[in-house]
Formats: C-alpha cells, structure tokens, sequence
C-alpha cells in the first residue's frame, strides 16, 4: 500500500503542476459546471470533494435503468439490482451494506430530486425532464442529512424559466420496445409566471424466456408525468411548485439457474410482477435578502410497492435437488407476495450567502419523516422464514440543524468545514400470523423503538494553484441511522426484533482538479474510509438462529476522471476508479456465519471504468444540410463478491455495456439509430450458490437496437 499510495499522490499533485505549466493566452473554454447538491451554488472547479455530473446524453430520457447508468459513469459506484422495487441499493468507494438493505432507509448513499430527499422505495423512480445528475462522493452527511455515509447523488429537473419549448422525442426498437415523451414549457403569464410538463410512456416487452408459461419475462410499462410552476412576482422572490406521478410496472425474473443450456430463462410457474407507483408534490420558496437568501422547502411522496414472485423456479430446484422439474410448477403454491408504502414528509428552512460572497456559507434546519407499512403473505415448502403473513409499520423521523462555509485565508488557501447535529427516532410495530408450517409459533406482536442523536461534519484545506488548478486535503464524520429490519423476517421463531446499531465512518480524501490543457479538465483522488459498527445481518448455520450484529470494515482506493473538448464538435468523458476493501475485527457473530478477517466488502469491483466519444461535424461536404451526431460509450464494472462471507459462487464475474447513436440532424428536427447493450452481455448483480452445481443469478436487460426521432418547435 504504501509504495502504492505514494506513487497515487505524486500523480495526484503532478495533474496540479501540469496545468502549472499552461501557456497564457489559450482561446478554448470548457463550461463552467455549477453544484447545487451542496444547498447553495458552487462551482465544481473549486468544490474540495470528488464529484461527477452527467448530462442527459449521458442519461438519456429513455433510459429504463436510469440509476445503474448513473452508477455505471460514477468511478468507484456499483448498482445492485434485486429486480423488486424497494430492495435494490447501492455502494461507493467501497461503502455499502454487508448484506442486503435492512428498511427504506438502510441506504449508503443520500438520494434526492431537487434537493429533496427520498429513500430506497424510490431508488429506480423513472428520471423525467431531467437537466443533470450530480454525484457527490465522501460522506456528505453535513448537508444532506441521515445515511449519505458514502456519497450523495441529487437528480436536478429543468425548471420553469420561461424558456419557450415544445419538444416530441420517440424511439422504437427490438423486443417490443417503445418510448414517446412530450415536453412543454414558456410563459404563462409574461415574466410573471412560467409553466413547463413532461409525460412519458414506455414499453418493453422483455428478453428472457418463460420454458414453463411462455413468454418473456423482463419487460416493463411505465408512464410518469411532471409538471411545475415558477411565480416571480418580482426580482427578489420566486416559487416553485411542482408534482409528479409514475407508474412502472415490471416483470423481473428472479432465481435465474446460471448452469443451463438456455441461459438465462426462466422456469418459473407464475409470471413475477412488480409495480412502483409515485405521487410527490414540493413548494420551494426563495427570498432574496439584502444580506442573505432565504429558502424553504416543503415536500410530501406516497411512494407504492408490490411484488407477486414464485419462490421455486423448476429449472433451478431440478438441478438441486435431482427431481423432474414438472414437481415444482404449481401456480398455487411456493408464491411470495408483498404491497409496501412509504409516505415521507419533509421540510427544509435554511439561509445562505448570495453568490460571489467573499465568504459562502449556509445554515439551516430540517425536519424528515417516513412512514412505512408493509404486507408480506409467504407460502413456501422450503423455509419458516418464508411462511405466514406479515403486518409491519416503521416510523422515522429527524429532527436536524446543520451549517457550512467556505472562507478564504490568503495566500490562495480556502478552509471549508461544516457541522451537522440531528436525532433520530423510529418506531417498529409488528404482527405475525403463521399459515402453519412447522417450526412457526401461531402469532407474535411487537412493539419496538430506537432514537439517538448524533454529530456529523467534514473539514477540508484547499490550495488554487492558479484559476485553473486546484488541490485539496480532507476529512469527514459519516453515520448511518440505526434502525429495525423492515420485514421481521425471523418473528415466525417467535423471536423480537433487535434494533441494528448505527454505523460510523472516518473518511479521508486527497483530491485534485485542475484544467491541465486548453479543453482538457482532469480530477483525481485518493481516499480512505475507516467504517465501524457496519451493519450485518445473516443466519447462523450452526444454531440455525438468526444473528444481528455490527461489524468493521476499511476501504482505500484512487479514482480519477477526464473532460476534454478536443477539437469542434468532439468531446471526451472518461473516469474510473480502483478499489480495495477489507473486514477487520470480525466478530463472533461475523466469525460464525463464515466472515472472516480481510473478506472483501459485498458489491465492491476492484475496478470500474467508462468512457464516452461524442462527435458533431457538418454534413455540407457530402452536400446534406445539417448536421452528423454520434456518441459511443463503454462502462466496465469489474468483479465482485455478491456476500461478506466471500463464499464461491457469490464471485461475479466483470461485465462490460456498449452503448452506440448515429443520427442526423437540422434545426428543429432528429433522426438517429442506437444500440444499448450492443454486446448483450448481462449486467449481473447478484449470486449465490443455492446447491453444488447450481447457482442463482439476478441478470439485467440485454441487447436493444431501435430508431429514433426528436422535433422541437
């Protein structure tokens, strides 16, 4: 590590001496890129953490896996995907949850729209009119609040200026896939009040076969639909109001047999059903003051879960257990079925310095709360965990004061730090009713609460070379709220709930950024995460209990990315990042279920990479009026342990997405041919071995080529 890390500084600080040693005089400008994830402007040039933001090119509007793609161009993040929503999660630069997410708020990563809030429910909501994706790396707890332990992702929308726009956007393709979007925005009232809509429907009729029903599974229907209002009555105050509603409606497989001739198909007897319906409104009002801006934010999401899934897939249990397959299809039995909502309330007052203040600093108070209920009905030959109906409800809440500057200290130096106290409080009441299978107690009740108040924060010293350079040194408090298991998985052995500990980290960073040609902007980093009391849960395969316990973890790694315009009309992004992550500490528990020290953090690659190509040459030459366009990208996620435990069938292998458009375009109109995934090789998330010579795995989408067309007037 230590020959490593020296070599990783020097590179770090030589990005810094290379723009140094720029000519003056240099005419190509790269755009300025503006952070607002932060709570008040600042431009990413100067901003002394890693970050990434991603254009709509990079996410398009059609995107049916917005958030994978996110991860997939954020060095050092990784998208798991369970396929049902609520259930997915994520990890960065090594952080993550040591098994699967523990309830809606058991997340690494803070998530927000427009800077407000959301939760797991919600992590595969559709993005709608969305202008960028800003991605925060480092704990970012001092300003987004619980559970931004690793990072923070906040997905900005277009807003409603006034700007004049009336947009059509169509694509369709193979496998029945379709997509149209209609967006509207302008005046409503001149320079008084502005309106702007988007609505969007989409479908895609799936690409794994069903050998038991026929068909495919993997498709997916969705609508959404957004619209917002801006009132500036005058120049010192603006509202904004706004509400969106999706739909989205999914047929993931699950339980995919890796060890078949057909992979991947599916052998189930029900087709699996997954539906993600949203509701949100916010009214977001900013007053400018002479000395300050004032700011408040006030936001509600009903937020409605399902999933109808058949526990026993024929081709897998065949394998296992030897038996025909025909022995496990029975539409009737061996079904897992849950409805979960999430209604979350949030209200954000703050004040921070206007833009070009000597000093920038925000200050402010917020008020979070989620109230989640769900309804699982299990019917299983296999298991007492998966038996019996489940009636849960889980209460959040917190209360917090936060506050963060900026402040120059000559000679080039800045000192930014910020502080951030809040209490947590959640409440568990839960209800078992058992079908009858053996082993399970007739009924379990229970009532539950945790709470406690904590202190989060970062400090960090940058130093500006020049206007064009910059480098930084830091450090940051993460936490993870405590908490109680949303689905009580265990109260069929009669057994309470045990609140799982909150989890805390010290992180470290030592960053670059620097412009260090003409159209060439270069970050780097390296970082350390010092993560106790990680949150684990398993089985323990000895007593045949289950076990809750809190375990340390460190992750160290170097991560980098490039921006460079590198003549007119060509443009290049490229990032990656190298990681390693290790248990430390391993406790008895940990111990007893198979962790051992040095055991890789789950969901980690050791490497992740991407890189888009984007071209704009005239067509005159050829005699055509307009304009030629083609984009081409690559994104590597390398291979990765699926468990903590590091056991054999849960190493996933790499994976790489090829992404290619071509089009042609004039004025208002668009023409372009794509393919996504052109080597259709499944992004795999997750695996383990169900028996000796057959092992699970959860795949994603494969290859999809189509057409397209955009007319704006």
């Amino acid at each position: 590590m230590g020959g490593t890390a020296i070599t990783l500084v020097a590179v770090t600080f030589g990005l810094a001496g290379t723009a140094l040693a720029q000519a003056p005089g240099e005419t190509i400008q790269l755009d300025t890129i503006t952070i607002t994830a932060t709570k008040r402007p600042q431009a990413d040039a100067n901003l002394p953490m890693a970050t990434t933001v991603l254009s709509p090119e990079a996410v398009p509007p059609s995107s049916l896996d917005p958030i994978a793609d996110v991860a997939r161009q954020s060095p050092g993040t990784n998208f798991m995907d369970f396929g049902r929503f609520g259930e997915s999660y994520m990890t960065m630069r090594g952080v993550g949850t040591l098994g699967t997410a523990l309830n809606s708020l058991d997340s690494v990563i803070g998530l927000s729209v427009d800077g407000v809030p959301t939760t797991l429910s919600a992590i595969s909501a559709p993005f709608l009119d969305v202008e960028r994706i800003e991605v925060l790396r480092g704990p970012q707890g001092t300003t987004f609040g619980r559970n931004a332990f690793a990072g923070a992702i906040n997905v900005v929308n277009t807003p409603a200026d006034g700007r004049r726009e009336f947009r059509i956007d169509a694509e369709g393709g193979s496998r029945g896939y379709g997509f149209v979007q209609g967006t509207a925005g302008g005046w409503l009232v001149q320079d008084k009040l502005a309106g702007r809509a988007a609505v969007r429907f989409q479908n895609f009729n799936g690409d794994i076969p069903n050998v038991v029903i026929g068909g495919h599974e993997g498709g997916a229907q969705l609508g959404s639909a957004r619209g917002t209002l801006r009132f500036t009555p005058d120049q010192s105050l603006t509202i904004d109001i706004t509400g969106n509603y999706s739909r989205d409606q999914r047929h993931n497989s699950a339980f995919i047999l890796r060890e078949q001739a057909r992979y991947p198909a599916s052998g189930t007897d029900t087709r699996p059903r997954n539906e993600q319906e949203i509701a949100s409104g916010s009214l977001k009002i900013t007053k400018r003051f002479e000395p300050f801006i004032l700011t408040s934010t006030t936001s509600y999401q009903d937020i409605k879960l399902s999933n109808l899934g058949d526990f026993t897939d024929s081709l897998l249990f065949s394998k296992a257990t030897g038996f025909p397959a025909f022995l496990f299809n029975s539409p009737y039995n061996d079904k897992i079925y849950y409805e979960d909502r999430e209604r979350i309330f949030n209200q954000e007052i703050r004040l921070n310095s206007h833009e070009g203040s000597p000093v920038q600093w925000v200050l402010g108070a917020s008020y979070f709360r989620s109230d989640f209920e769900t309804n699982r009905v299990y019917g299983t030959a296999f298991s007492p965990t998966l038996n019996g109906t489940f009636n849960n409800k889980i209460a959040s809440e917190t209360i917090a004061a936060f506050a963060d500057a900026t402040v120059p200290i000559g000679y080039g130096f800045d000192l930014s730090g910020g502080l951030r106290i809040a209490h947590d409080r959640q409440t568990l009441h839960g209800n078992y009713v058992s079908n009858g299978f053996p082993g399970t107690v007739p009924a379990l009740a229970q009532r539950k609460s945790f709470d406690d108040t904590y202190l989060t924060g970062r400090l960090a010293l940058s130093y500006h070379w020049n206007d064009k350079a910059m480098s930084y040194i830091s450090a940051a408090r993460g936490y993870a709220s405590g908490g109680f298991e949303k689905t009580t998985s265990f109260a069929g052995f009669g057994l309470l709930s045990t609140a799982f500990q909150p989890a805390k980290s010290w992180t470290y960073e030592l960053g670059t950024k620097a412009e260090v040609a003409d159209g060439v902007r270069v970050n780097g980093a390296l970082f350390f995460n010092d993560v106790k009391d990680g949150q684990l849960s398993g089985f323990d395969p000895l007593t045949f209990l289950p076990f809750m316990t809190n375990q340390a973890y460190r992750s160290y790694g170097f991560e980098g990315s490039v921006n460079a315009r590198l003549a007119e009309g060509l443009e290049l992004t490229a990032g990656g990042a190298w990681i390693k992550s290790r248990v430390v500490d391993a406790t008895a528990a940990a111990l007893a279920s198979g962790v051992r020290n040095g055991n890789e953090v789950p969901q980690v690659p050791h490497f992740t990479a991407n890189v888009a190509l984007s071209y704009r040459v005239a067509a005159a030459p050829l005699g055509i009026p307009g304009y030629f366009n083609a984009r081409a990208e690559y994104q590597f996620v390398g291979s990765r342990y699926s468990d903590v435990q590091n056991s054999q069938g849960a190493k996933m292998e790499a994976y790489h997405i090829v992404n290619g458009q071509i089009g042609w375009e004039k004025d208002n109109l668009k023409i372009y041919a794509f393919a996504r995934n052109l080597l259709d090789e499944r992004p795999l998330s997750y695996a383990f071995t169900y028996a000796p010579g057959a092992t699970v795995n959860y795949v994603g989408r494969g290859r999809v080529v189509g057409v397209g067309t955009s007319v704006t007037w």
